[in-house]
């Protein structure tokens, strides 16, 4: 059977807290649908939205009503265990801060994610190094953290990310803690990788960064108030 064209879809996504007598939507009746091999940035200021949405796409949250699909299947069914395989399987995280543990070295913190799907030693090594390869770090597979710079940290957390051969990467502010320059390298390799086919979501403030991608969705107070590609005559 051939892939999905969608990836993703969301039907009137809420997630809602409560802080005493307090009641707030992160998420108010947030619709999408996203197809495999798209570049998104998500956007919206502090407290719009953005990474609630983020982690209920990442499966790391549910939502309190509505639906989300992803490759056809809606997710609410699953239990636990089910998401937890699913994110594993299928989902590459970045972040603003790398979250590498930092006595791993580039490759140990590559390989990870591979521990979690039971991979033999030798596999998990070799397929962290072409991870590294990828990212254009072969060459520093044995540094600490503490021995890279930012820019190449970030390398490594992308790096990571794919060493599962996730079908969408999700970045948090991925150039946050980057001067422009690394920024904009880092930029470079994720459209790279969604070129090669990879469907990439970026949540970003950042209206340089946004428009590097091929699409804009804007969040305010829990809400889309805009999708659409950046106007022509900006993109970088």
């Amino acid at each position: 059977m051939a892939a999905q064209p969608v990836l993703l879809q969301t039907r009137a996504l809420c997630k809602r807290y409560f802080a005493g007598d307090t009641v707030v939507d992160a998420l108010a009746d947030a619709s999408l649908q996203i197809e495999r091999g798209e570049y998104v940035a998500v956007m919206g200021p502090s407290g719009s939205g953005k990474s609630t949405l983020m982690n209920v796409l990442g499966f790391l949250d549910r939502p309190t009503t509505g639906d989300y699909l992803f490759d056809g299947e809606n997710t609410a069914t699953m239990n636990p265990d089910q998401l937890a395989a699913l994110r594993n399987r299928s989902i590459g995280f970045v972040f603003q801060s790398f979250n590498l543990l930092p006595r791993q070295t580039a490759a140990g913190n590559v390989a990870l994610p591979l521990l979690y799907s039971s991979v033999p030693r030798r596999e998990r090594q070799a397929r962290a190094l072409a991870a590294l390869q990828r990212v254009g770090l072969a060459d520093r597979a044995h540094h600490l953290p503490s021995q890279l710079s930012g820019g190449q940290n970030q390398r490594v957390a992308i790096a990571r990310a794919l060493v599962n051969a996730p079908e969408l990467l999700l970045a948090d502010e991925p150039t946050g803690a980057l001067d422009s320059v690394t920024g904009a390298e880092i930029m470079d390799l994720f459209a790279e990788l969604n070129d090669s086919g990879i469907t990439v979501i970026i949540v970003t403030h950042d209206e340089t960064i946004a428009r590097r991608t091929k699409r804009v969705i804007r969040f305010l107070d829990g809400r889309i108030v805009a999708d659409s590609a950046p106007p022509a005559e900006l993109r970088a």
